[in-house]
């Protein structure tokens, strides 16, 4: 499936001057770099935040648990 891709000019141009340097073939293989490195970045910072809940909550019952051993 081919994509019609508005691209402002000057990312155009930056991008053209990156792809020598970043050793890839075309336009096209850069952008879907680009998408699947920003993909890999969202699905981290879900994680993440899911991961941080988690530890809040786990931080919560442990200091709960060491007040009921110093009251002891």
């Amino acid at each position: 499936m081919a994509l019609k891709l508005n691209i402002l000019p000057a990312v155009e141009e930056e991008m053209d001057a990156l792809i020598p340097k970043v050793s890839v073939r075309s336009k096209t293989e850069y952008i879907n770099r680009a998408i699947d490195e920003y993909n890999r970045k969202i699905q981290r910072e879900m994680e993440l935040k899911k991961l941080s809940r988690y530890f809040q909550a786990y931080s919560a019952e442990g200091r709960k648990i060491l007040d009921e051993f110093r009251r002891l």
